[in-house]
């Protein structure tokens, strides 16, 4: 039952239903077994470990937040953290560790004998491991109050709607949320709809028709230069279209049930810098990640050299909680050293936009920051996507090649799509870019669909509909749902 389904679409509007026919103290119970039912469905075999990890970090949570001293605090929170990392890493990044030592090994002619071990990743234990951790930190500084009711931290634990890729909430906006009862409004059922709507708009028509085209460009024995640059500015397409659908589609759901999800992303693509782009881009993460890794790591310190140093740190917690592997870390590394790059230049680099007269005309040089950080993303991108370490570099050196982006090679390189599929794709790309158009002027879509009259609008919901059975395409699983 993944979001993408008729039969996901069934079980909400059960839920949703006999959320609102339930007493407002009974919800939790609906809702806990409404979410152990989603993860179920998905991922039967890994529901105990869920559930031992909701336990282990209630009881934790009470036990840092009855400790007398800061001191006894920090020692049963760093107990606490470590058992749930060791979890996360025993699954996620055993056979990671243990081929990189087999490898290192194997090159210095030493005996290694720790076998491969098939270990399967259990389904969202990165995303509820890191609203685990964010939860006992927040205890030891005494920002949450650990939670007592054992049903409603369970349903903040496993609240189905962002329980697979998030948002990642904190028990802080969430819990309260659960706790106080939700009145059912034409105002939330309706706005739920349309996000969901729209998620399925971007999942099927964006992200999914573009990642077949995407895989056989970099599934390919031999892609040109051409192809890895137009492969690769699409699966940045593709990505977001698939994550920010994901969102929606969280976010839509839980409306429908009264309760307000973060936004995870806002524009990511139209940043000006790679530091914008971390502010617009899987939100939930990055703050994350800036107040638990980069404000400990940083905390007392002066010199710009720790900081910067800081900064590659969190970079790389980034990059290896998406993904148990080398590119994945490169990954991060190299937007680690964007940041730094950006920063330690920055006051250079206006300089120079003022020396060449750049800001004098502000339009051209907000776009031409628009278009630089589009492509450093992109080119991170190629190790993100690349299938290994070899691989990546092969396509990172052609897609820096100046023969790559010749305008006859990338007219060339669209030869992968099928003309029909090319069309299809860019008349819906076209809309999407509309409506992102409307978002930038700060006016929400919806709300200026909202303003039209009756026919108007239920002409464009019948044209969403419509777009999404006739043409949408799916099958795929979203990205982020296997971090």
């Amino acid at each position: 039952m993944t979001f993408i389904s008729i039969e996901f679409l069934l079980f909400l509007v059960a839920t949703v239903c006999l959320n609102y026919l339930l007493p407002h103290r009974f919800r939790w119970v609906l809702l806990l077994f409404a979410s152990y039912v989603f993860y179920a469905s998905l991922s039967m075999q890994f529901m105990l470990l869920l559930l031992i990890s909701t336990a282990f970090t209630y009881f934790a949570g009470i036990v840092i937040e009855k400790q007398e001293t800061k001191k006894q605090r920090k020692k049963v929170m760093l107990v606490g953290i470590s058992i749930l990392l060791f979890l996360l890493g025993w699954f996620k990044y055993f056979n990671f560790v243990n081929d990189s030592l087999r490898s290192v090994a194997t090159f210095l002619e030493w005996e290694y004998t720790i076998p491969y071990q098939e270990i399967v990743l259990p389904l969202a234990i990165s995303f509820y491991t890191f609203q685990a951790v964010s939860y006992l930190v927040d205890i030891y500084y005494r920002k949450q109050k650990a939670e007592r009711h054992y049903g409603y931290f369970s349903v903040y634990f496993a609240f189905f709607p962002q329980l697979v890729a998030g948002p990642i909430e904190r028990a802080k906006k969430l819990l309260p949320q659960l706790k106080v009862e939700q009145r059912l409004t034409q105002e939330n059922l309706i706005y739920g709809m349309q996000r969901i709507a729209w998620g399925f708009f971007k999942k099927t028509l964006i992200a999914d028709r573009l990642a077949p085209i995407v895989a056989s460009v970099y599934d390919s024995p031999n892609p040109t230069g051409s192809q890895i640059v137009l492969a690769t500015i699409l699966f940045s397409i593709q990505l977001f279209a698939d994550f920010s659908a994901c969102s929606d589609i969280a976010i839509g759901s839980a409306r429908m049930l009264g309760i307000k999800l973060t936004e995870n992303f806002k524009q990511p693509h139209f940043a000006v810098s790679i530091a914008d782009f971390w502010s617009r881009w899987h939100i939930t993460l990055s703050t994350w990640l800036r107040d638990y890794i980069f404000f400990p790591l940083c905390k007392g310190k002066k010199k710009r050299s720790q900081i910067y140093l800081g900064i590659v740190m969190t970079f790389l917690v980034s990059g290896i909680w998406h993904g148990a592997a080398w590119t994945f870390v490169l990954w991060g590394l190299i937007h680690g050293f964007y940041r730094v790059f950006g920063d330690a230049t920055k006051s250079h680099r206006e300089k120079m936009a003022s020396f060449v007269r750049l800001d004098r005309i502000p339009v051209f040089h907000v776009w031409m920051k628009i278009a630089i950080t589009f492509l450093l993303v992109c080119f991170s991108r190629v190790f993100f996507r690349s299938n290994t370490v070899a691989d990546a570099f092969e396509n990172a050196q052609l897609f820096l090649s100046l023969r790559s982006w010749s305008p006859w090679g990338l007219l060339k390189a669209f030869e992968i799509f099928p003309l029909l599929d090319l069309l299809i794709f860019m008349f819906f790309f076209i809309i999407f870019q509309l409506f992102q158009y409307i978002e930038r002027n700060k006016v929400s879509t919806w709300k200026v669909v909202s303003k039209q009259s009756m026919v108007t609008r239920m002409a464009f919901y019948i044209f969403l509909l419509f777009s999404v059975l006739v043409f949408g395409v799916s099958g795929n699983g979203f990205v982020y749902g296997g971090f």
